[in-house]
């Protein structure tokens, strides 16, 4: 992209006029002197980030989600480390996420897999937003999403009250820990999955019935824990495809 020359008047250094920020500042690639360009909204005809995350904002309240994201894109291929423009990503993703009201690729639903796309699209968009922005802007993300880590954590340590049976006896015994990562997909595998169907629910019922006493024989270390737990670790590993 052909882009004017700009001169500091400070050190008289590059100024890298493709790197504005939504207040229309852009740095002195040598002494970071700011200089403001807040009016110069294209670069040889092609589009600004800052022209670019106005027109994205635009697309939001029009109610075209899709072209926001679009837009978004554009944004970061300019400038990838762009804490509005993640955070924007966030945000369309978020929608989407309650628009289909939580439900996965393979049309699974429930509270496990609620947290699970949670934690994606805050992995994915959320968590970039708040590593590139600047302190200000860092603390009002951490503030957005905490409401959605609580109910993550919540959920990945029982303490979310479903009105079921929350424990996962003989998983938790061959592993050790009812917070790990494996127990955690064999509940959402339940839950979301064998607790829908009618075959699953009498498996479920008669897991419940047998588990606790079968768990306190138990032990991880132990040759059957170690059986138990490479058949479960192959059943993990399916439900991860």
């Amino acid at each position: 992209m052909a882009i004017q020359p700009a001169i500091c008047n400070q050190c008289g250094g590059k100024i890298n006029v493709d790197d504005v920020d939504l207040n229309g500042f852009c740095e002195c690639e040598f002494c970071k002197t700011p200089h403001k360009v807040i009016d110069v909204i294209t670069i040889d005809g092609l589009p600004t980030v800052k022209s670019l995350i106005m027109t994205a904002s635009m697309h939001i309240d029009d109610g075209n989600v899709e072209k926001a994201v679009s837009t978004y894109k554009e944004v970061l291929k300019i400038k990838p480390n762009c804490h509005e423009a993640w955070w924007g990503l966030y945000l369309c993703n978020r929608y989407f996420d309650i628009y289909y009201n939580y439900t996965d690729k393979y049309g699974n639903s429930g509270i496990y897999t609620k947290a699970a796309i949670m934690e994606s699209t805050l992995q994915k968009y959320a968590f970039r937003a708040i590593e590139y922005a600047p302190s200000p802007d860092k603390e009002h993300y951490q503030s957005q999403i905490q409401s959605e880590i609580d109910y993550i954590n919540s959920v990945r340590n029982g303490s979310m009250d479903t009105g079921k049976k929350s424990g996962c006896y003989i998983a938790t015994a061959v592993y050790g820990s009812y917070n790990c990562p494996e127990v955690f997909a064999l509940r959402r595998y339940r839950d979301d999955y064998l607790a829908k169907r009618a075959w699953g629910k009498a498996f479920i019922r008669v897991y419940y019935a047998i588990s606790p006493t079968l768990a306190k024989c138990i032990k991880p270390d132990s040759a059957l824990g170690k059986k138990i737990r490479s058949y479960l670790d192959k059943k993990v590993e399916t439900l991860s495809l």
